[in-house]
Formats: structure tokens, C-alpha cells, sequence
């Protein structure tokens, strides 16, 4: 344990003990010849028992394993901060738990670290995506939308399947948000960022966590908690909605002067609605803006709690 860890690869873990022993396998061919790594799988409370019987078992088998069993589920974002909390390796890797990235992916990520040691993430872009149209479709309106929201660089695509030094890693850790969203966080935090080109397998064992749901549920997140762009939107409605109901109601005042209203009543109350409608939806966003600083500000919540941690000298 006094040796110093190259890398520490977090991979965070729902109901894949069927296939982790192969992954383990892969990841331990590939990285025998870039010196000291661990592997540190978070079990996101799964709902099998053979997902952390397995982890325990190649915690005992290998001695780079580490497994980390959360008391409750948190989801893979939060899961994944975890097991950044708990890497030990001067360079953290992130990839999911699915075989759908290949472990002999890992030397590009190594290699275009080394050869760019400036930046503070390299992520890796696939070539194809192996996943549903509907999925891919619903990644692509989150690039779009991570573009205009989070000033994301022109051209980088955020993924799951990253390398990042371990200064930087810690960094993210710092963000206290309840639920933080790593790809938006990441472009938030730096435009220090690249792209390496990989290879995306198609899922062989299991079924993917990510129902159209849970997707446009992190799209929500994605959109609200890194950014308060949605606030000022929703006050420039407001104001543009007030300024309109003042132009209309020089329009009506004008109508009324040289040819009446047909229908009585209808000139007041066609003006309150309006003006008072865009007021209030001003109101909510300026209200929103002061509510979002605050949150920002006091957010501190538990994002976790261990179970128990095996592997590594425990």
C-alpha cells in the first residue's frame, strides 16, 4: 500500500455480477503493463445479492480490487463520485460496468493523457453508439443542450468513459450538490477537456438501467442544477410578456378611442390578465434566480453512506 497506484479505475456497479469476473479479467490483461492500478467498484445497492457476493469474491481473489457497498441506491453519477472520493492513483479512469467499454479501450485514454498532460479530462468519444435510436436520440438533445447551457467546448463529447488526473478528480468531489451530473459539472469547472476516439461494444449481458424515464430525468437535472439559465429564461418571458401587454394595451386604447369595443369588458380585462400574467411569471423567475443563489450556496447533503468497503488491506 506504500507503493505508489498509477491509476485507480471506478467502475460504479447495479445488478452486473454476472459478467464483472470477465471485465476484471480484461481490465487486468490490459493494464499489467502500466505499472500499479486498483479497480474500485461501487455497488449502487443492487437489487441481486450476486452483484456484491461477486465483488467480494474478486476483492479476495485480486489484490488491486476494491469493492465499496452503498447503503442505499444514489444513482451512477453519485456512486461514481464515491468511488473518486475513495480513489488512491495519480490518474482516475471512469467506465461503466457493461462491457460496452471495452477495456482494451483504456491504453487510448493512457496514452492521450501522457501525451497531453495539460488537460484536466480527456473523454472518450465513440465511434458508433450501440445503443437504441431512442436513446441516441435523447444523448443528442443533451449534447445540444449542454452546448448552449454549459458553454461546453465546440466539438467535445461528453461520456462516461474518461481519464482525469487525481487533482482534478478531487476537484469535483468539492461540488456538494445533491445530485451532480459529471459531464456538465466537468465543462463547468474547465474547458480543459479533449476528446480521444474509442470503440462502443453493444451490450451483451442484461438490461440497460436507463429507461426513457430515468433519461429525460437526468435531462431535467442536467438542465437545473449547474445552471441558472432556465431562471433568467423563464424572466425574460416575464418581462417580454409585461412589455407586450403594454403595447396592447396602447392597441385597444387606440381601437377604443376612435371606434369603441364590441364586447364590454373585454378591453380591461384581456389587459389585466396580460400584464398581470407577465408580472407574475417575472416575479417567479427573479424569485427563482435569489432561490437557486441560495441552494448553490447551502447545499451540503450526505450523497452517500457505506455499507462496508472489501479489497485493498481492508
Amino acid at each position: 500500500m506504500m507503493n505508489t497506484i498509477n491509476y485507480s479505475i471506478v467502475i460504479p456497479c447495479y445488478a452486473s455480477g454476472l459478467w464483472l469476473p470477465e471485465l476484471v479479467q480484461r481490465i487486468a490483461e490490459v493494464m499489467k503493463s502500466y505499472g500499479i492500478f486498483e479497480v474500485i467498484f461501487v455497488n449502487d445497492r443492487s437489487p441481486d445479492k450476486r452483484t456484491w457476493d461477486t465483488i467480494v469474491q474478486l476483492s479476495e481473489k485480486y489484490d488491486f480490487v476494491q469493492g465499496i457497498d452503498l447503503l442505499y441506491n444514489i444513482g451512477q453519477f453519485r456512486a461514481t463520485l464515491c468511488g473518486l472520493e475513495h480513489a488512491q492513483g495519480r490518474y482516475v479512469i471512469t467506465m461503466d460496468d457493461d462491457l460496452q467499454h471495452p477495456p482494451e479501450e483504456l491504453p487510448k485514454l493512457i496514452k492521450a493523457m501522457d501525451s497531453s498532460p495539460d488537460m484536466d479530462c480527456i473523454m472518450g468519444a465513440y465511434n458508433i453508439k450501440k445503443h437504441t435510436f431512442i436513446r441516441n436520440s435523447g444523448s443528442k438533445f443533451l449534447a445540444f443542450v449542454m452546448d448552449k447551457m454549459y458553454n461546453k467546448p465546440r466539438g467535445i463529447s461528453t461520456t462516461s468513459f474518461r481519464i482525469m488526473p487525481a487533482e482534478f478528480a478531487k476537484i469535483l468531489t468539492l461540488y456538494r450538490i445533491a445530485y451532480p451530473l459529471l459531464g456538465p459539472l466537468i465543462v463547468s469547472v474547465t474547458k480543459k477537456v479533449m476528446n480521444v476516439s474509442v470503440e462502443h461494444h453493444v451490450r451483451n449481458y442484461g438490461q440497460s438501467g436507463y429507461s426513457i424515464r430515468r433519461c429525460v430525468y437526468a435531462t431535467f437535472h442536467s438542465i437545473i442544477n449547474a445552471s441558472i439559465l432556465p431562471l433568467r429564461w423563464f424572466s425574460a418571458i416575464g418581462f417580454s410578456t409585461a412589455g407586450f401587454a403594454f403595447i396592447l394595451s396602447l392597441w385597444y386604447w387606440m381601437c377604443w378611442m376612435f371606434g369603441g369595443s364590441s364586447v364590454k369588458g373585454f378591453t380591461s380585462l384581456i389587459l389585466t390578465i396580460s400584464f398581470f400574467s407577465g408580472m407574475i411569471l417575472a416575479g417567479i423567475g427573479l424569485l427563482g434566480e435569489y432561490i437557486g443563489r441560495i441552494i448553490s450556496e447551502i447545499t451540503g447533503l450526505p450523497r452517500y453512506e457505506v455499507r462496508s468497503i472489501v479489497g485493498r488491506g481492508r
